[in-house]
């Protein structure tokens, strides 16, 4: 994926526009027929259309940009689009093309966040470095009493750390023979007592685990990364994380429901899942911020987080997928308004807006804010569409 992120970066076109499609996939968005996800991008590429028809362009511009949507259209009826590399599931696509320069990328992605449509100059790609930076890297880690695979969870894909993995020998002994783990291998041992049994089955264990523990404080260092999930029996679960290093249980994020015989596109979904959770569980934390930090440090409504935005005040930007506003971007300033009326001293021209919410979003990750999408219908009432976190009080 980088090589095409660098294409897109170092992409310019003295000629014509560029289209740029981000769009969900998730399970929800796949399950009726005809899939929502296409009923949603017709539906943005009709209001894109409407918005062109009253911002005139040359008609060699406006024909590629007609054949960008075609483009678009045309890639998302394909089945075998909405697979990753290896067949993994996707839960979200970015796609870019300039039809006049013959420029066309696909990006698969582990999820979209707010589905959208832009025309503009360059490719709309900080919203890629927002899902890299999001989605981090994940270790899981899948172990059983005896066995421990290693892999590593990014947004490339999945991929399997064999150099750590631990998979021991199936012995099978007679019945009434119990077997014993030495240095030297492994020794059948006739009439074992039932408590001596206990105690070497719980050493070995022990040493498993320890084993593991060991092999992901060395990951955290050759192959760093930010989250830790863990697949394994319901017995370790109290057990495992005490013996897990400081540094590498700070990054322990919980359990997934996994096996060592497991498909990796399979994993790969429990993965997503689990990390889907997490974000909704810091989307619940940070909308508890957001009403503690009330009236002082808080912005509700999109008029107050574009103030907060030109003040470069916003420390956490919690947006609405659904909420859309018209707006405009002032020139020379780049100034955000929803009028003419909110237009700086010294403005020479306004660029209108379909939908100023990407574009405050893209600020926002500009300022090195953090930004959270929000989906529970009762808390977007409360935060009108888009608020914000500030990082000072703002006098009024």
């Amino acid at each position: 994926m980088q090589n095409t992120i660098k294409t897109l970066l170092d992409f310019r076109s003295e000629k014509y526009l560029v289209s740029s499609l981000y769009l969900s996939l998730s399970p929800q968005e796949r399950a009726t027929r005809p899939p929502k996800y296409r009923i949603r991008l017709k539906t943005m590429v009709n209001q894109l259309q409407h918005w062109l028809d009253d911002h005139p362009t040359s008609a060699e511009v406006r024909k590629s940009i007609e054949d960008d949507f075609k483009k678009f259209e045309s890639y998302m009826e394909e089945p075998s689009h909405l697979l990753g590399e290896n067949s993994l599931p996707m839960r979200g696509i970015a796609l870019f093309a300039c039809s006049g320069e013959g420029m066309f990328q696909a990006v698969p992605l582990p999820y979209v966040e707010r589905n959208t449509l832009v025309v503009d100059k360059t490719p709309y790609v900080r919203r890629l470095f927002a899902v890299e930076a999001d989605f981090g890297v994940n270790l899981v880690v899948v172990f059983d009493t005896r066995d421990a695979r290693f892999y590593q969870v990014d947004i490339e894909g999945i991929r399997e750390l064999e150099a750590f993995q631990t998979i021991r020998d199936r012995e099978v002994l007679p019945p009434g023979v119990h077997g014993v783990r030495t240095p030297g291998g492994f020794r059948a041992v006739h009439g074992m007592g039932e408590r001596n049994v206990q105690m070497l089955k719980a050493h070995e264990q022990q040493q498993h685990l320890r084993q593991i523990a060991e092999a992901l404080r060395t990951l955290r260092t050759t192959h760093p990364y930010d989250r830790l999930l863990v697949g394994m029996p319901d017995e370790f679960a109290n057990l495992f994380p005490t013996y897990l290093h400081d540094y590498v249980r700070r990054t322990y994020a919980g359990r997934i429901k996994a096996h060592d015989k497991m498909p990796l596109n399979e994993l790969y979904e429990h993965v997503l899942d689990r990390l889907t959770e997490i974000d909704r569980e810091q989307e619940a934390r940070l909308l508890q911020e957001l009403n503690e930090s009330m009236p002082q440090l808080g912005a509700l409504g999109i008029e107050a987080v574009l103030q907060a935005i030109e003040w470069g005040n916003v420390r956490v930007l919690l947006y609405d997928t659904e909420f859309t506003q018209p707006g405009c971007v002032f020139y020379p300033s780049g100034s955000l308004g929803l009028s003419e009326a909110d237009a700086p001293e010294g403005t020479d021209e306004v660029w209108w807006l379909p939908d100023i919410v990407d574009t405050l979003l893209e600020r926002a990750l500009e300022q090195g804010a953090q930004v959270e999408a929000v989906r529970n219908q009762d808390s977007n009432a409360l935060i009108k569409g888009v608020s914000a976190i500030l990082r000072y009080p703002m006098s009024v």
